[in-house]
């Protein structure tokens, strides 16, 4: 064989196997590229995922958070109509004290209050209830500027041990809960 043909021979030989290195490379590469794209697309498909799961997460919390302040609002303004209520309520009261029914009223308290305190039991009142109390038959009321403006009445037992407070201040302490609770049923409806 002359020395062409074997260099013809060789070069065609080195030929295929470059062509077959390059093939097998392109091969190589495509895989490659191949898992290369479908690890972003499960990389991008995952944090796709997780991207919504935060913002479900970070809506849901928005939600239950506006929620809540919405509920705290509601409760502060129920709270300050109550108020309100209770503070037109002490000027209703003050404006009954002048008339024959509050008078009665506190007669009634008091003749209870004497009947577990006794009769010798002491009888405490402001200025105006200790003048109107004294007209109905009550003597021995004595005046103390310690008595709510609202009015009422203390009554003690003789040694002073036991005290019936009947001030309309603490028949309203007494009864708060309970007026708080008619308002709050009146404004639901």
């Amino acid at each position: 064989m002359p020395l062409e043909e074997i260099l013809e021979r060789i070069l065609k030989d080195t030929e295929k196997e470059e062509q077959s290195i390059i093939n097998q490379n392109q091969q190589e590469a495509s895989a490659i590229l191949e898992d290369a794209r479908n690890r972003s697309q499960s990389i991008k498909t995952d944090y796709e995922g997780r991207a919504k799961e935060d913002a479900d997460r970070e809506k849901k919390q928005r939600i239950s958070s506006a929620t809540l302040e919405g509920r705290s609002y509601l409760e502060q303004q129920r709270e300050s109509i109550e108020d309100s209520y209770l503070d037109a309520l002490k000027t209703r009261l003050i404006e009954i004290r002048k008339t024959d029914q509050y008078l009665g009223y506190i007669q009634r308290e008091i003749e209870m209050a004497k009947k577990v305190l006794g009769k010798d039991s002491i009888l405490y009142a402001d200025q105006g209830d200790a003048e109107r109390l004294k007209r109905q038959g009550y003597n021995s009321v004595l005046i103390s500027d310690r008595i709510d403006p609202l009015g009422g009445a203390i009554v003690t037992s003789a040694d002073g041990k036991m005290i019936i407070a009947l001030t309309l201040s603490e028949t309203l302490r007494k009864k708060n809960d309970a007026i708080r609770k008619i308002v709050r049923d009146y404004i639901k409806e």
